[in-house]
């Protein structure tokens, strides 16, 4: 059987989830906003539980999470929500690093379309974002600062805490937004300091459904956070996010984030010796390693071998493994990586390189027989 090497492109769902959210797919399959009977009334309660789940891990207040189909949607609602208060504080700057994921990028080109002023900050050689770097782009129309917890290509861990404490200080006015996609519930991060305003998550990164996410929207001093919405039609989500609420996803995902979290521990171990053991097997092939080891993911390794090319590794290891050149959302498309250039790679060099990503369940002997089918290449 092929060994799943992609966990950063999506996860599986835990049995324990996948059982939990059948209740709400056949029995409770009630609409969350039917207030007139009883069926409705259950799908309500289990809504409001699993949004009071999901705000305890951002040491946030229930009030403050909105459901959406995924971090895609949150990182669009974070970005053009907030539209309508740079124009009232009169700002048009915008923040960001130029290793961001696609569903900030794009959305930020449409924002420069309309006028507004995007600085994009390079990282280093290694694919860490510098703080001074982002304290020095600041000026006094920047309005939102939204730099990503952790790449989903490289796997470097961004230390945003720090990032947004300087930010902060700099000018508390600020709005900060994390896309967190790749962390959130599987690595620890403090949230007591309330320097993140924003952050967006997709269950199906730590064993939930697809198509649910949320968007963290932290309240300052009681008041809510200036977002407006991008869709329109409904009520739900406090309006800023219509649409009738899929119970058995939401269920899910707060299942999902809860026992994945209670599980932190052991899978950041579990990943990192599965992550030793991919670097014992490679030590005879002539690798590049992007991303220090002790400032990467547990599960994440982005290596080129020799001057083998990415898409002929893919291939020649398609009976073993199934892995890929980085994020699921930029695959289909041979244009090097945006995240690899930017780190100084050349086009020549980030054709090389892929994406081995895995969960704690994942076999260490597979490393071996990857190594010795690499070798044949050589």
């Amino acid at each position: 059987m092929k060994e799943y090497l992609d966990y950063n492109a999506t996860t599986p769902v835990s049995k324990k989830t996948a059982d939990f959210m059948l209740q709400y797919l056949t029995n409770d399959y009630g609409n969350a906003g039917s207030r007139t009977h009883q069926t409705g009334s259950k799908a309500k309660k289990i809504v409001i539980e699993s949004r009071e789940t999901i705000a305890s891990l951002f040491d946030a207040d229930f009030s403050e999470i909105i459901f959406t189909s995924g971090a895609t949607e949150s990182n669009n609602l974070a970005i053009f929500g907030l539209k309508k208060y740079a124009l009232e504080n009169n700002k048009n700057h915008i923040i960001t690093s130029q290793i961001e994921h696609k569903a900030i990028l794009d959305p930020l080109k449409e924002m420069e379309s309309q006028g507004y002023k995007v600085t994009y900050i390079p990282p280093s050689r290694s694919g860490g974002i510098s703080t001074s770097k982002i304290i020095d782009a600041i000026s006094d129309k920047t309005f939102l600062v939204s730099i990503m917890h952790a790449n989903n290509e490289t796997g470097v861990i961004n230390n945003i805490n720090e990032i947004f404490s300087q930010v902060k200080d700099k000018d508390h006015e600020i709005i900060t937004h994390s896309d967190m996609a790749q962390t959130f519930a599987k690595t620890n991060l403090d949230f007591s300091s309330k320097n993140i305003d924003m952050a967006s998550i997709s269950a199906h990164k730590f064993f939930g459904p697809k198509g649910i996410g949320a968007l963290l929207t932290r309240k300052n001093n009681g008041k809510s956070l200036s977002l407006n919405p991008i869709m329109y039609g409904g009520g739900q989500e406090k309006g800023i996010r219509p649409g009738t609420l899929p119970v058995h996803l939401i269920a899910g995902m707060a299942h999902a984030a809860k026992e994945s979290n209670n599980n932190c521990e052991a899978w950041s171990e579990s990943c990192n010796q599965i992550k030793s053991s991919a670097m014992k097997a490679f030590e005879k092939l002539d690798t590049n390693i992007y991303g220090d080891f002790k400032s990467t993911l547990p599960n994440t390794l982005s290596i080129s071998f020799s001057d083998i090319h990415a898409e002929a590794l893919i291939i020649c290891l398609k009976e073993l493994a199934e892995i890929s050149t980085g994020s699921a959302c930029t695959s289909a498309s041979y244009t090097p990586s945006h995240v690899l250039t930017s780190m100084g790679l050349s086009e020549n060099e980030a054709t090389r390189v892929v994406r081995f990503s895995w969960g704690p369940n994942t076999s260490k002997e597979i490393w071996d027989k990857i190594a010795n089918k690499i070798e044949t290449l050589l």
